[in-house]
């Protein structure tokens, strides 16, 4: 669901946050990059998030998602849940975030400087509209999710819904605490095309697409890695003979507290294969602001850039 707030909404959201300031936090992705094509500064994301406890079973959170290269126009709205808290798991309600690669996300714990393999190559959107339910007992976790399927910039615009399914062993945290975890994730989603078929490829009628994948992860002092690997089948392309697999690697050393020697490497392969690495050195000068200067290799085209967080 795509939700473009207006200015006004902005103008009474500021003029009321001071009344609710210790609910609300911030984050801030800024970059300099040096391409072939161009050398920019841009803002890469920026989040806005309002969470309070209405009481001990009912909690709620609004984040705002601010993304430029997208639209630079837009604000969208990322999360507006309710998350109940039962005897048996907790419900969560409304727009929120996706279980498909939450854990994956984590475990690589560098969002600002780049996104997950299957979010990046967007085998699944990282919020969508619908109802989850979440269930733990020890260092199982689960998760099931009914959503619309079109992510939380699309409004819906079929009557079909997508399935999600996440199992964990062990500690699902591991950017905040030492410990493993290993875990699988399945998404299944109809839909349907129809009018005339603008390329063979893409034959009219029903389809699904599916997605699975299966993850790790391993945190200890100063040591952080992880791996995942992906598959995406989807009836609808190439004759239903469509796949791809993609598989991802990363490590985080720290040094010291203020500094981090960050490396991830994804491997597509299939009918598309691609190579993409990331090597960064993070430093933390100061409280709320990390500084990362990076060179990325995408498929042979490299690129030298300095990523910048500031949160409160």
């Amino acid at each position: 669901m795509m939700l473009l707030i207006k200015k006004w909404y902005i103008a009474l959201f500021i003029i009321f946050s001071p009344l609710i300031a210790q609910d609300i936090n911030g984050k801030v992705v800024f970059a300099y990059t040096d391409k072939e094509e161009a050398e920019s500064f841009s803002l890469k994301r920026v989040y806005l998030t309002f969470s309070k406890a209405i009481s001990e079973e009912l909690s709620v959170k609004i984040q705002t998602d601010a993304y430029p290269e997208s639209s630079g126009q837009n604000i969208y709205l990322r999360n507006a849940k309710a998350d109940w808290k039962t005897l048996n798991g907790n419900v969560v309600i409304g727009l929120q975030e996706m279980n498909m690669f939450k854990v994956q996300q984590m475990n690589w714990g560098k969002r600002y400087l780049d996104k997950t393999v299957m979010d990046r190559l967007q085998y699944s959107s990282p919020a969508d509209m619908g109802i989850g339910y979440y269930h733990s007992k020890d260092k199982l976790h689960g998760s099931i999710l009914m959503t619309n399927g079109t992510g939380f910039k699309k409004s819906e615009d079929d009557s079909y819904k997508k399935l999600s399914l996440q199992f964990i062993y062990g500690n699902s945290k591991l950017s905040k605490s030492d410990g493993f975890n290993v875990g699988a994730v399945f998404s299944h989603e109809p839909y349907e095309r129809e009018g005339e078929v603008g390329i063979p490829e893409q034959p009219t009628g029903e389809h699904t697409k599916k997605v699975f994948g299966m993850f790790g992860g391993y945190a200890k002092n100063n040591l952080r890695i992880g791996a995942e690997w992906n598959q995406l089948e989807d009836s609808g392309l190439l004759d239903g003979n469509y796949n791809d697999n993609l598989s991802s690697f990363y490590i985080n050393y720290a040094f010291n507290p203020k500094n981090t020697l960050v490396m991830k490497h994804d491997m597509v392969s299939g009918n598309k294969d691609a190579n993409y690495t990331l090597v960064a050195v993070e430093f933390a000068p100061t409280k709320g602001l990390n500084v990362a200067p990076n060179v990325r290799s995408d498929d042979g085209t490299n690129a030298l850039g300095v990523n910048f967080q500031f949160a409160f």
